[in-house]
Formats: structure tokens, sequence, C-alpha cells
């Protein structure tokens, strides 16, 4: 059983090392009235202290198909203890 587990740890190690950090949200609302997209952002960072908002921004933009970064706010972030995942909120803008 120890053997086993010992071979599966350089694979995971590889895996988190080619993509750094994931991206999930919840709690999506379209906000027509204010022209926006609302959402709960949970952040899975094992191999990264902190995750910054730059590429967070860079990454919703990609996954929602925004032209200008500057559409996404992101806000109240707050990293679990222990590190490793944190949570907060983002807002998507129409212009």
């Amino acid at each position: 059983l120890k053997r086993s587990l010992t071979a599966a740890r350089p694979f995971s190690a590889l895996v988190f090392a080619m993509s750094d950090f994931t991206i999930r949200t919840r709690k999506f609302k379209t906000n027509p009235l204010l022209g926006r997209k609302q959402f709960v952002l949970d952040i899975i960072h094992p191999s990264l202290g902190n995750v910054s908002k730059a590429d967070l921004q860079t990454k919703l933009a990609q996954m929602y198909k925004v032209h200008d970064k500057q559409c996404i706010q992101l806000f109240n972030f707050k990293t679990a203890f222990g590190g490793g995942r944190s949570t907060g909120f983002g807002l998507i803008y129409d212009n």
C-alpha cells in the first residue's frame, strides 16, 4: 500500500506544476438591469501561496470571452486556513 502512494505522488506533483491554479464559479447570476454577470469564485492553488487578481482576470477573460479586462472586477478574497483555497466575488460588466 505504501509503495502505491509514493508512486502516485510524483505524478500528482507534475499535474499541479502544469496548471498553477483552477477557477470554479458558483452562484452565477446575470443582472440585466446593471448590465453585468455576478458570481462567487473558488480558486484552488495548492502550489501557490495566493493568486494575483491580474492572473485571475486574464483567465476569466478567456473563460467568458471578455475582450477588455477592465470590465472584470474582483474583490473580497479570503484564503482558507492552511492555504490552497481562496474564495471571492467577481463581476463582469457588459461594457
